[in-house]
């Protein structure tokens, strides 16, 4: 009887102390630790060829012109994303409204063409999905073989680049960004407590 507590003790632990829940294979959120959401977007990312979703993870940026916030973060598994809440960051730094008209959101993943997504809802409040349908990057048949045959290019040439690398150094670099301007307030409200 004691050993049936425990183990419904720790059940019941491990339970309330995960972030997500799964549904049919994906990972879906609880929403905001506290309150109700104010505006979250997310989207389960397609291959636009084959309407199926992508393989890999997508990462995401949020802009808002108006306030100046900008929200970098990576999906939460292959081909989906649920961003924070975008409305609470913004009504943390402004009291104007949220223009979803303004936002912009851009959408990397590797293989795939980078996406700024064209249409996002005009509703302002909610948890909202967004329709992402990404374009693969293909090599011609037989480009492999042709390159290898091909002389090497002239000095000076630029190599191609992968999308991904600056993206990954773009969202590295915002979020330490953000953990300085966090760390930031704290350290200005504690000085401000003190007096």
């Amino acid at each position: 009887m004691a050993n049936m507590k425990i183990l419904a003790t720790i059940v019941a632990s491990v339970v309330l102390a995960s972030g997500t829940l799964l549904a049919n294979g994906q990972a879906f959120f609880v929403p905001a630790d506290k309150g109700p959401v104010d505006l979250v977007y997310f989207a389960r990312v397609k291959n636009a060829r084959t309407g199926r979703p992508i393989e890999k993870p997508p990462y995401v940026t949020i802009v808002d012109p108006y306030s100046g916030i900008i929200l970098p973060f990576a999906g939460d598994g292959p081909g989906h994303f649920r961003s924070p809440d975008v409305g609470a960051a913004i009504k943390e730094v402004t009291t104007h409204p949220v223009d979803t008209g303004q936002l912009e959101v851009v959408v990397t993943a590797s293989g795939y063409h980078t996406v700024k997504v064209g249409h996002i809802p005009r509703q302002s409040k909610g948890i909202i999905e967004l329709d992402v349908r990404m374009e693969p990057k293909t090599e011609a048949p037989g480009s492999l073989t042709a390159v290898a045959s091909q002389a090497p290019p002239p000095r000076g040439t630029p190599s191609p680049v992968d999308s991904m690398k600056p993206t990954l150094y773009l969202l590295a670099a915002c979020s330490g960004l953000a953990a300085i301007s966090v760390a930031a307030r704290k350290a200005g409200r504690l000085t401000t407590t003190a007096h």
